[in-house]
């Protein structure tokens, strides 16, 4: 039975400094997990803005960023599939999935909806499911596609096995002024450590940290400390209006073009770019 996802999914849930973030489940074995959604879509941020990728969205999170609009779990605690890219139609799939029957749903989708730069696992925060990743990863690039990973960067302990599967890790590095939260620089500077210098990663990393109005150049400055290679991509993106907003983008364009030149100081490619998927309209 195919859905209408309005109906499956609230348009408005809560979050951020309501608490979205829903206490992780226990007495998952590591062949299965809570899965919110997956469909074809555009990426819309980052080094792959534009993409066409597969999205895998894990239900949960173990933060409370203030500006996050993402749902972390479906009200029903189903999976809702979206079969044919597009038509938001959409059918629900019990909860946990188990590895293999995702790996079957990805198979089917990668055939109906055509060429795929990735499968982009994201949530939520993917890695709290990390041994279940383990083996799901492996059969993900067998079918043809790069697996993405995007993440908080804060479990620098669960990202360690699984670095020989991982082709592109969107690392966000959380700002204090846009979240609300205690910063992770520690955790932040161990997770990028070993995506820069751990031989079993050879795929790409990029730094998204979403900004707005009180953000300093001091703030951004930790991350002199977390990025080693000046190489590394460094993402600025503004704060955009939650969902049902009018996605307006309310900071100053001569502060964001001040944190750019400040922080183009330490880094070679520093690009400013918001959450494209939303004046899109797309998932």
């Amino acid at each position: 039975m195919n859905l209408n996802k309005p109906a499956f999914t609230e348009k408005n849930p809560p979050h951020g400094l309501v608490q979205s973030t829903i206490a992780f489940p226990k007495g998952l074995g590591t062949n299965q997990a809570p899965i919110q959604e997956i469909f074809s879509s555009i990426q819309g941020e980052g080094l792959y803005a534009g993409c066409r990728q597969l999205f895998v969205r894990f239900a949960h999170c173990h933060l409370h960023c203030a500006y996050c609009d993402t749902p972390m779990t479906t009200p029903s605690g189903q999976c809702a599939v979206e079969w044919q890219a597009g038509t938001n139609q959409w059918k629900p799939e019990e909860n946990p999935l188990k590895q293999s029957h995702l790996v079957a749903i990805l198979q089917q989708l990668i055939t109906a909806n055509g060429k795929h730069h990735s499968v982009s696992f994201t949530g939520g925060e993917p890695l709290l499911y990390s041994q279940f990743l383990l083996t799901v990863l492996p059969q993900i690039q067998v079918l043809g596609v790069k697996t993405f990973l995007e993440t908080s960067g804060t479990q620098p302990h669960l990202l360690a096995p699984l670095l020989p599967f991982l082709d592109v890790v969107a690392m966000d590095v959380k700002l204090p002024s846009a979240t609300k939260q205690a910063p992770r620089w520690v955790e932040n500077q161990a997770f990028y450590a070993l995506l820069e210098n751990n031989p079993a990663f050879t795929g790409d990393v990029f730094i998204k940290c979403v900004f707005n109005q009180s953000t300093t150049l001091e703030e951004l400055s930790h991350l002199k400390t977390i990025v080693t290679n000046p190489k590394t991509v460094i993402f600025l993106q503004p704060e955009t209006p939650l969902e049902g907003s009018t996605n307006a983008i309310t900071i100053d364009a001569q502060h964001m073009l001040a944190l750019q030149a400040g922080i183009s100081a330490w880094f070679e490619d520093v690009r400013v770019l918001p959450q494209t998927h939303k004046f899109l309209k797309v998932s």
